[in-house]
């Protein structure tokens, strides 16, 4: 597994996407056929002179840009909006805790700290 890792690691995001999609789409493709017809498709295409295969090979879809292409497209309206930036709060200065005296005992009271 650590092999494996470091092979992922090594790959630059372009192989990673493609990786990722090749996988999806393998995934994709086993749940519909039986071993019996992944095994005969398969004997088919290496079957193929590599004329055919680049023939094949030159109709497939392009490949994608970027570094994790999502397997399916998200909506927009699925999508969070990024909000605007918001300045920031003005700053207050700290309260002074101060020591008063009510009857026997004494009491900690925060009282804000004064004005400049």
């Amino acid at each position: 597994m650590h092999s494996r890792m470091n092979e992922w690691v090594a790959m630059s995001p372009q192989q990673r996407a493609a990786a990722r999609l090749n996988f999806a789409k393998t995934k994709e493709l086993s749940s519909q056929l039986t071993p019996d017809e992944k095994k005969a498709k398969w004997e088919t295409y290496q079957a193929l002179s590599p004329e055919e295969k680049a023939r094949l090979a030159s109709k497939a879809s392009p490949k994608p840009a970027g570094a994790a292409t999502a397997v399916k497209p998200v909506a927009p309206q699925k999508l969070a909006v990024t909000p605007k930036a918001v300045p920031p709060l003005p700053t207050v200065p700290a309260a002074a805790p101060v020591m008063t005296r009510t009857g026997d005992t004494l009491q900690n009271v925060v009282t804000p700290a004064p004005a400049k």
